[in-house]
């Protein structure tokens, strides 16, 4: 089913009470969305399906399509999460701009992410909340981000998010989750991040708002089950998922030899992808609703 915002900050703060957390998966085609569907509804759970601005051709590479490949892949998602037995949360991921977070919004996502984080906190906050106003009048949560969660710095001198610039933050744009940089990056791991869970829970203590953990892909099991405990509710995650699926494929074709059927390819990489997802669904806690 999929939810509207109301339902969604319902089922978001019920996830924080109860302290297990929600993946929002990345989805980049419709092999992707079919295998996180596939995933949740396996275990019964809720899902968050985390889009790009698909519309944007300023979009980097790969995050953008034809608008009308974007606006047949967004009619898929939304029917897809109707069609389910689970609840589903339609998300915008990394939107810089206030006119891509109106097209989620138009577009029927429950939540949209709108990241100004690179900017000062002051052109920050007022960029999000001119968001917020426009998401309120149409039931759609916004997620916001101070404290940069960049590339791979893989180190402990990474720039964790201040507590009294979230406080800010939070309290002056009115958002309704908050993105914080707590030692993890996008992409993949090339050496052994290291989270403050400190913060973490400082950060739990300070604001009201969601917290959310990106660049989730590649912890460890512990890792995502500490987090949690000290206050992250929802966890983005989407590039390891990408290569179990990839991984998944190439197994299958190889064992083919010649005679490589598409058909069964993307079946293995689809399968693959979901069980990947059920296992940080479990780890996650993620309960059933």
């Amino acid at each position: 089913m999929l939810l509207n915002g109301s339902d969604s900050k319902e089922l978001l703060v019920k996830a924080k009470r109860e302290h297990f957390a929600i993946g929002a998966f990345n989805v980049f085609d419709y092999m992707t969305a079919e295998a996180t569907f596939v995933a949740a509804e396996e275990l019964g759970v809720p899902v968050m399906i985390s889009t790009w601005d698909y519309f944007d051709p300023s979009s980097p590479e790969g995050s953008n399509m034809p608008e009308f490949a974007a606006r047949n892949f967004n009619h898929f998602l939304l029917e897809r999460s109707k069609a389910s037995p689970i609840p589903a949360i339609l998300h915008l991921d990394h939107t810089p701009t206030y006119e891509g977070c109106i097209r989620g919004i138009q577009n029927g996502h429950a939540s949209v992410m709108i990241d100004a984080s690179m900017k000062p906190i002051d052109e920050n906050i007022k960029l999000t909340k001119k968001v917020v106003e426009a998401a309120r009048a149409c039931d759609v949560l916004v997620e916001g981000e101070i404290g940069h969660i960049g590339g791979h710095v893989n180190s402990s001198e990474v720039p964790y998010t201040e507590v009294d610039d979230a406080k800010k933050y939070v309290a002056e744009s009115g958002i309704d989750l908050v993105a914080v940089s707590i030692g993890t990056a996008h992409g993949v791991y090339s050496s052994e991040p290291v989270l403050n869970y400190k913060r973490i829970s400082e950060l739990r203590e300070a604001v009201d708002a969601i917290l959310v953990m990106h660049g989730s892909s590649g912890l460890k099991p512990e890792q995502f089950k500490e987090a949690i405990k000290n206050g992250i509710v929802k966890i983005n995650f989407g590039t390891y998922t990408q290569l179990a699926g990839g991984k998944a494929t190439y197994d299958a074709a190889k064992a083919m030899g010649d005679k490589i059927y598409f058909k069964e390819i993307i079946t293995a990489g689809t399968r693959a992808a979901a069980d990947y997802l059920k296992e940080h669904m479990i780890i996650f806690g993620t309960k059933k609703v």
